[in-house]
């Protein structure tokens, strides 16, 4: 059984889908004293994580923390030639091209990125598996966005689980979905 660590508080949003799919999975956010916007957090989790072998990044931290800590993870993982599995969680928000002073769909465009320079560096040579998966907007966001067709988060945290469920020797480098949103798709 793969040991899995989670950034998220097990008790909200997608991090309460994960803790069911991933029962025997540990958490880590401002919930239990991981403060993961601050350096010496980030490089805490980074150590913590040589433990493990799957570390899913899903806090949607601000001021593109979520992909520097990424970073930190990344780093200290492959300076000690840990073969961990990070799954990034994104949002379809990063595809977004019309104007706006949203910083969310830029900080997702830079981790979409940085998660794909570090698969291929992964796939390529020695360090560790990086996947990218994406959703458009998750049923916990329904109030927000009410006129919209939402993915249900309990399935969102699934195709997570599938994702790290894949053979070893393979990089699922990323993965977008969106739920359809013409009615004739749910006829």
């Amino acid at each position: 059984m793969k040991k899995v660590l989670i950034s998220g508080n097990p008790k909200e949003g997608l991090a309460y889908s994960l803790a069911k799919v991933f029962p025997q999975g540990e958490f880590v956010s401002r919930h239990n004293d991981f403060e993961l916007t601050q350096k010496k957090c980030q490089l805490q989790l980074a150590e913590k994580c040589l433990n493990y072998d799957v570390f899913v990044n899903n806090s949607a931290l601000w001021k593109f923390q979520q992909t520097v800590l990424l970073d930190a993870i990344y780093k200290k993982c492959a300076e000690r030639s840990h073969n961990i599995h990070i799954v990034c969680v994104g949002s379809t928000t990063d595809r977004v091209k019309k104007g706006g002073a949203w910083l969310y769909n830029a900080e997702k465009k830079a981790l979409r990125d940085y998660c794909n320079t570090l698969a291929i560096n992964g796939v390529w040579s020695k360090g560790p598996k990086i996947s990218l998966i994406s959703f458009g907007t998750l049923t916990n966001n329904q109030e927000k966005h009410p006129d919209r067709k939402c993915l249900d988060i309990d399935k969102a945290a699934q195709y997570i689980k599938w994702l790290v469920d894949q053979p070893l020797d393979i990089n699922i480098n990323e993965i977008s979905i969106d739920p359809m949103q013409g009615e004739h798709w749910y006829e």
